[in-house]
């Protein structure tokens, strides 16, 4: 554990509004682009990036010290984004329709192999999305994967090996 995460800790412990204030501090620009990753549009990033505030707020006291703080956050971060797209699924919000709907800057790169691998990334399942992003955009090892999404470094690396594959294919349709 790193002296940032115990003094969090520490004071999230004794002083909880200024223990969030730190967390916020040290981790709030890379939950919001893990967040952001996951969904479409930006405004979601950012109501999701909220509610996942709230959430470390008020269940802070589950955190026991199995695995990192940042891992702990993650976990949280990812679960919660997850159930919100599941959520978006269930009310027909399918990508191809948001597709129709204006970009957001996000998506305007003037880039068409960016915009592309974006659009390939959105159509993976969560898991494999979840997975192929915290390996390749935050550049995490599989086994801090595995604890954010709970399940085992040999899982992680199949799912990103089958990401980067449906990738890679999408792609090569998109070409032709």
């Amino acid at each position: 554990m790193n002296t940032t995460d115990a003094t969090i800790i520490e004071k999230m412990r004794t002083h909880p509004n200024e223990g969030m204030r730190m967390l916020m501090d040290e981790y709030q620009e890379r939950l919001y682009w893990h967040i952001r990753r996951l969904v479409v549009y930006e405004a979601d990033a950012e109501d999701m990036l909220q509610e996942v505030f709230i959430k470390i707020y008020q269940k802070f006291d589950t955190f026991k010290g199995d695995s990192s703080l940042f891992s702990w956050i993650y976990r949280l971060a990812t679960n919660a984004t997850l159930s919100f797209l599941r959520k978006k699924k269930e009310q027909n919000l399918s990508l191809d329709k948001a597709k129709l709907q204006k970009a957001d800057s996000y998506f305007e790169y003037g880039d068409r192999e960016a915009v592309a691998l974006q659009e390939a990334i959105h159509n993976l399942p969560p898991k494999q999305q979840t997975v192929f992003n915290l390996r390749y955009y935050d550049e995490m090892s599989f086994k801090q994967i595995a604890e954010i999404t709970d399940s085992t470094e040999s899982s992680a690396k199949a799912n990103y090996c089958f990401a980067k594959q449906k990738i890679v294919d999408r792609m090569k349709m998109l070409e032709s």
